[in-house]
Parts: structure tokens; C-alpha cells; sequence
């Protein structure tokens, strides 16, 4: 067995209007001193890793995140893509809107407006995202981007090498992309995610997916294991928000 790639996924850190509970959806909304804080401290985390690859959300506070990060890794490309970003949650659900448990999503018109969001009269939710779009647009942007850096034929990379791929992106992007790959057997998980489902992703917590190559008869194959998911250990002593009103993914 070889380890073929891991792949860090950072949430961004915070911004305002995670503090003050403020629909952002795709607002270009910048990191506040808090967040700038965790943006450091995922950097100190995260510099002995020798990273390969990175990319993020065109979303300045993604962006952000990830330039802070990669200050220690100055000769690595930051790839931003509009494909990372944020939206709404996969089982769209009215009272859950009226209960105020998310934030971070695209909303439409509903962008920059303050929780809980009164749902009176919204009868026209075409600006939405619809789930599929988001579901589909989280697996073409996996299979696009992060599928050829873990192919074991690519030509690039030294055999026994292992690839290390930085992803700065949105609460709903992340859990909705695991929750994906978890649900599709795409990757194996800790015991606890699969009897509690996956937990609220905090500010600036990093997720890790390892990937290996296994021989299985004359061919090797590539598994997949989850490491990590919304860890925040690395901000120990930092203000972190216990509810981020981020999304949550129904997992049943």
C-alpha cells in the first residue's frame, strides 16, 4: 500500500457576517480580525505540509484563507475557481430557514439580509441554486480538478511520492462534497461520522481525505480514507463559534 495524495480542505475563516448571522451566499464578504487570526494559525498548522497543488473559492474570504496558508509555501500557485463556491443546503427545507441553522449559502435575494429570514411572501425562490445544480456542480468540480491528481498513472510525480492538494471553500461546499463521497462509498470514514453524521464545519477547520494505492491482483487501485473533518484543535485558545448557522447536510 502507497499513499498516493491527501487533500487538506480549509473552511475559510470568519467574516462579520458569520458574527452577526447575515445570509452571505456569493457577497464578497473580506475575513474579519478573528478570522484573519485562524487564517494564521491554519497557516502555523499546516506549514510543514509540502503542499503540491491549491485552490480556492474566487471568494475573497476563501481566497484569503488560502494565501495566508500558502505564505509559507511561496512557489505554489493559488488556483481560484468560481466553482468552489458557496450556496444552499442539499435538502432544501422551509423550517429550517424559519429556525435560522444556516448562513453561507446562495440565497438569491435573500443575500445580505439578517436571521432569521422571514419566509412571508417568498414564494419565488428562482434565484436559488437548485440542489441538483449544487450537487452536480460540487462532483464535476471534484472530477475535474482533484480526480487527475490522484490518477496513479500521472506522469509528474515520482513513484512513492505523496501529493499534497490545498482546498479553500464554504461550509456547504465542504460538508455537501464529503457528504457525497461518503454516501457513494467514494471514501471510508471514522465509525463516529457514520453513527452521528457529520458535524458543523467551524471557521477555518480543516478536513483530510487520504488517498492509496492498493494492488489488487496485477492492477492497482486507488482507496480513499477520511482523516479528518471539520478539526478545529489548531485554534486552541482562539474565539471559535460554538453555532456558525452554517449548513447543516441531511444525512438520512
Amino acid at each position: 500500500m502507497t499513499i498516493l495524495a491527501r487533500m487538506f480542505v480549509v473552511r475559510h475563516g470568519e467574516t462579520d457576517s458569520n458574527r452577526n448571522r447575515i445570509v452571505q451566499g456569493q457577497l464578497d464578504t473580506p475575513l474579519n480580525a478573528t478570522g484573519l487570526a485562524q487564517a494564521a494559525m491554519t497557516a502555523e498548522a499546516l506549514k510543514s505540509v509540502s503542499f503540491d497543488k491549491a485552490f480556492t473559492s474566487d471568494l475573497q474570504r476563501a481566497s484569503k484563507t488560502a494565501e495566508r496558508i500558502l505564505q509559507c509555501h511561496t512557489d505554489i500557485e493559488l488556483v481560484q475557481d468560481s466553482a468552489l463556491r458557496e450556496r444552499v443546503r442539499v435538502e432544501f427545507n422551509f423550517e429550517l430557514l424559519k429556525s435560522w441553522s444556516f448562513i453561507e449559502q446562495f440565497m438569491g435575494e435573500m443575500q445580505g439580509k439578517k436571521g432569521p429570514v422571514d419566509m412571508t411572501g417568498l414564494s419565488d425562490l428562482s434565484s436559488i441554486e437548485t440542489d441538483d445544480a449544487f450537487v452536480q456542480r460540487c462532483i464535476t468540480w471534484y472530477n475535474r480538478v482533484i480526480v487527475p491528481n490522484i490518477s496513479v498513472t500521472k506522469p509528474d510525480v515520482s513513484e512513492g511520492q505523496c501529493r499534497n492538494i490545498l482546498v479553500s471553500s464554504h461550509g456547504a461546499f465542504i460538508a455537501t462534497l464529503f457528504h457525497i463521497m461518503i454516501s457513494t462509498n467514494h471514501v471510508t470514514c471514522p465509525a463516529e461520522l457514520k453513527l452521528r453524521g457529520l458535524p458543523t464545519l467551524g471557521n477555518a477547520s480543516i478536513s483530510i481525505v487520504e488517498y492509496r494505492t492498493v494492488l489488487r491482483g496485477k492492477h492497482r487501485e486507488v482507496e480513499a480514507d477520511i482523516l479528518k473533518y471539520g478539526d478545529i484543535s489548531h485554534l486552541c485558545g482562539l474565539r471559535v463559534m460554538e453555532e456558525n448557522v452554517d449548513v447543516e447536510i441531511d444525512q438520512s
